[in-house]
C-alpha cells in the first residue's frame, strides 16, 4: 500500500449529467493524478447526483472518516441544479451569504466578457449573483477560466488536526485545473503540503498475472510503503505481454526513490528467476 499520513484526500464529482452517461467525468482522474503527484494519498473518489440529501450523506460521512482535503467538481454555476455550495451549508448547519469578494469575481469576469462580446450585458442578475452565496467561512478561490468562483472552507472532522478543509470547483475541466493550478496552490500547501511521487514500470515478455502473484505479494510484504501491481498489455496483434507497476508517494523524495528501486529490483531477480524478461523500464 502507499505510505500512511495524514495527508489523505477524498474526491467527489457532483452533477446528474455524470451519473446518466451524457458527460464523462475526467476531472476526478486529473485530480488523483494530480493529488498524488503531491505526495498526498487518495482515499476515495465518487460521483454524486445534484441531490440536498445526497451529498450531505457523502460530505458528513467523509467528515467522519476524516480526511485533510475533501475537493468536489460542478454545481458552482448559475442555474437552479448548480447547487453544491448551498449542498455543503445545509450539511454543515452554516448560513448562505452573498460573498463581498466572491461577488466582485463574478462581476469582474462579465464586465470583462461585456467588453470583447457585442451586445453582451455585464448585469449582476439574479442568476449570475447566486454564485457568490458562499456558506459563511467559505473562501473564493479566483477562476481564471469563467465566472464562478471556487470555494475552500474548513470544517470540524475525525482527522487528527480535528480539521478537513472542503474545497469546491467548477465541473468545466478548464475551469477546475486553472483553479487548481492557481489560486487553490496556497490552500493546497496548507493542507497536504508538497512532496513527491515516482512510479516505474517493468513491460516484461509474458503474460500470464497468476505466475507472478506470489513472487509480487512477497516483494509487497517486504516493500510495504510502495505500492505494487501487475496488468495485463496487449501490444497490437502479437501476443499479451504483464507490465508491473511500482508506485510511491511521500515528503522525502531520497526516501521515496530508495525504497521504489529496492522493491524493483527484487521483483525482477525474481521475475528472472520465474523466466520472464524485462522488455521495458519505464519511469514516470
Amino acid at each position: 500500500m502507499l505510505n500512511s499520513d495524514l495527508r489523505t484526500v477524498e474526491i467527489f464529482a457532483i452533477g446528474n449529467e455524470l451519473l446518466v452517461g451524457q458527460v464523462q467525468d475526467t476531472n476526478t482522474y486529473w485530480l488523483i493524478r494530480s493529488v498524488t503527484t503531491l505526495g498526498a494519498r487518495v482515499n476515495r473518489a465518487a460521483i454524486i447526483r445534484d441531490d440536498y440529501d445526497h451529498i450531505a450523506e457523502e460530505l458528513l460521512a467523509a467528515l467522519r472518516r476524516g480526511p485533510r482535503l475533501i475537493i468536489t467538481t460542478g454545481g458552482l454555476g448559475p442555474t437552479e441544479d448548480d447547487l453544491t455550495l448551498r449542498a455543503i451549508a445545509r450539511a454543515l448547519n452554516l448560513e448562505l451569504r452573498e460573498d463581498p469578494e466572491a461577488l466582485e469575481m463574478v462581476r469582474q469576469r462579465y464586465a470583462y466578457l461585456a467588453s470583447v462580446r457585442p451586445n453582451f450585458s455585464a448585469e449582476l442578475n439574479a442568476a449570475r449573483r447566486k454564485m457568490a452565496l458562499f456558506p459563511v467561512g467559505g473562501k473564493p478561490l479566483r477562476n481564471p477560466e469563467g465566472a464562478a468562483p471556487g470555494m475552500a472552507l474548513d470544517a470540524p472532522s475525525a482527522h487528527p488536526d480535528g480539521i478537513t478543509t472542503i474545497v469546491a470547483l467548477p465541473g468545466v475541466p478548464a475551469e477546475m485545473k486553472a483553479i487548481f493550478n492557481t489560486s487553490l496552490q496556497p490552500i493546497l500547501a496548507q493542507t497536504i503540503g508538497s512532496g513527491a511521487y515516482m512510479e516505474h514500470a517493468l513491460v516484461l515478455d509474458k503474460g500470464d498475472e497468476s505466475r507472478v502473484a506470489e513472487l509480487l505479494r512477497e516483494v509487497q510484504q517486504h516493500h510495504p510503503l510502495v505500492y505494487v501491481k501487475s496488468r495485463g498489455q496487449r501490444t497490437g496483434d502479437g501476443p499479451p505481454r504483464l507490465m508491473v507497476v511500482f508506485s510511491m508517494g511521500g515528503r522525502d523524495l531520497a526516501l521515496i526513490r530508495n525504497e521504489l528501486i529496492a522493491a524493483e529490483q527484487e521483483a525482477i531477480a525474481g521475475l528472472q528467476r520465474l523466466g520472464y524478461r524485462v522488455v521495458q523500464i519505464i519511469e514516470a
